[in-house]
């Protein structure tokens, strides 16, 4: 087997078992949802083609209707959704129509909009948490863009006392009128709807349009779907997945590719995870029946183990690298483990703990390598596949010590956080990390006193700084002395990021080998001069090609 062919092998895999995971929380799929479902699998057969966002912005232009694909639990999902909603050119009128409010609350949802009613009361008049229950902030700014933009929102949903498979087709023909109707109040405008995936099958709500306007108007929608997929493996069989951010599907039909599909898939777990904690038993995914989650049933719901889950992670890596890692010393905590903190007053000093502390308030993921203790802090991909490279990275570099003094250990914590983002791109390789010019950018909109601005200054200080030293100047000194530690560990995260970021894109080009990143993976962090083999690390990462300018050119 190749390593194109074990690459695919290992991500589908993963693929696999995070979708298993999630149709066994929920329940096995109804014959009418199986057929619901293949109908949308079906926009995905033919063929397709690679595009840019200019030939995007141009269909748009030429559109009436946007059909924005949505995946509840993802929240790239809605970020892209943001991104494309403000990409439309400001002096075409607009209007947002979206799923996740019921037409019924179509007064509430004016007031709110129009600053009439508060988020909270709003909230809470819509019943947000039972009717929808996806996390709400993930939504928020496409409201304050509209609220910003003076942009009249429409709720599309309607309420079932049951929701089940068999309410999917009531709920296009429902949708689908609709947004005629709303085409028709506004003639001129653009109508910019937010609605399940699983919806924009031309058969779906599309067709439902096209019943109440006529035929010709099925060549003034646009649907933009999110994620495929059977589209990602074909990018991955021909190894163009990480360059590769919009499909062509036809004239009127694209398909955004922002996250591998066992992203896709670790969210929803996670969001299921969650809900199962805090006892929210009433979950919808458009295509499940209320009656999947029982507040008298709870027979087959099994928690997740996180220790097996960042396990898969590591065990994922090192075969990716060839290299053999024991899962021995791998016990994972959370915030819910009361006796994470009590091993850690047993082995940290005060000053340990206080940084220990901040790390957690910060919600950074991290292991301590002196009590084998990996805490994680939240439970999507980045995080567990970042805290699965620090536990590779502890056992290939026989790290026995965990390193909190700043100044000292500043180089010692950007190396750590670019290993770190590594780990985390061999298993979602669509993530992308702050760069020089997106810091500049921050910075330059920040008051003086703004929190973080210290941090900033100091990524850009240290930044000077090494490209200093690697070219030779001598006695360069870091021109940056912030007054917060904790200063130390954004910053930190920022350059981990970027030097993580550029190694990934030399790795995956070939122009770092296997062999010469174990060897960087192993440099031990307790030697004196640590500083030397991480300038040496430096400066083979700079020889390499920066992968992008800004991740803001990013869809």
């Amino acid at each position: 087997m190749n390593d194109l062919q074990k690459w695919i092998r290992i991500r589908k895999d993963l693929y696999l078992q995070m979708e298993k995971q999630v149709r066994h929380r929920l329940g096995e799929d109804t014959p009418e949802l199986m057929r619901y479902h293949k109908v949308y699998q079906s926009e995905f057969s033919k063929k397709w083609q690679a595009t840019s966002q200019k030939e995007l912005w141009s269909q748009i232009e030429d559109s009436q209707v946007v059909l924005m694909g949505d995946f509840h639990a993802l929240h790239q999902s809605q970020k892209a959704q943001q991104r494309v909603l403000r990409n439309i050119p400001k002096a075409r009128k607009t209007v947002l129509a979206v799923e996740f409010f019921e037409a019924a609350d179509q007064d509430k949802i004016d007031k709110y909009i129009s600053g009439k009613m508060s988020e909270k009361d709003f909230l809470k008049a819509i019943q947000w948490e039972t009717r929808w229950g996806f996390p709400w902030e993930h939504y928020r700014p496409l409201l304050r863009f509209a609220q910003k933009n003076k942009l009249p929102v429409y709720g599309l949903n309607k309420a079932f006392k049951k929701r089940s498979a068999t309410t999917l087709k009531s709920r296009d023909v429902f949708a689908g009128k609709k947004i005629a109707e709303i085409v028709k109040t506004h003639p001129e405008s653009l109508i910019f709807v937010v609605y399940g995936d699983l919806h924009l099958a031309g058969e779906h709500i599309p067709a439902e349009i096209v019943k109440n306007l006529g035929a010709p108007f099925s060549k003034r929608i646009l649907r933009i779907f999110q994620n495929a997929e059977k589209i990602y493996f074909q990018l991955l069989q021909r190894g163009e997945e990480g360059g590769t951010e919009l499909i062509r599907l036809s004239r009127n039909a694209f398909c955004l590719m922002s996250v591998p599909p066992w992203v896709k898939w670790q969210n929803y777990l996670m969001y299921l995870e969650q809900a199962y904690d805090e006892g929210l038993m009433r979950i919808e995914f458009d295509d499940q029946d209320d009656d999947d989650f029982d507040d008298d049933e709870d027979s087959d719901f099994e928690p997740l183990d996180y220790t097996d889950h960042v396990g898969r992670y590591v065990s994922i890596m090192a075969e990716e690298l060839g290299v053999k890692v024991s899962l021995a010393n791998l016990s994972v905590y959370t915030a819910h483990d009361s006796s994470f903190w009590s091993q850690v007053r047993e082995c940290y000093d005060q000053k340990q703990q206080a940084w220990i502390q901040s790390l957690i308030a910060d919600e950074n993921s991290f292991y301590l390598p002196e009590i084998s203790a990996a805490y994680l802090a939240r439970g999507t991909v980045n995080h567990a596949a970042s805290l699965a490279m620090q536990y590779v990275h502890a056992q290939l570099s026989e790290s026995q010590k965990f390193f909190s003094e700043m100044p000292r250990d500043f180089l010692r914590w950007i190396w750590l956080e670019a290993v770190a983002y590594f780990g985390s791109k061999m298993i979602n390789l669509k993530r992308k990390t702050d760069t020089i010019a997106d810091i500049k950018a921050s910075l330059a909109h920040r008051n003086p006193e703004e929190t973080g601005k210290e941090a900033l200054q100091l990524a850009l200080a240290q930044k000077m700084h090494e490209l200093m030293v690697i070219t030779g100047v001598p006695n360069h000194r870091l021109l940056a002395k912030p007054r917060k530690r904790s200063s130390y560990m954004v910053a930190a995260t920022l350059l981990g990021g970027m030097m993580g970021e550029r190694l990934f894109g030399g790795y995956q080009k070939k122009l770092v080998s296997t062999t010469s990143l174990v060897s960087f993976f192993k440099k031990p962090l307790e030697n004196e001069n640590f500083d030397v083999a991480y300038y040496g690390i430096l400066e083979v990462v700079e020889s390499l090609p920066t992968p992008f300018h800004s991740k803001k050119e990013k869809l």
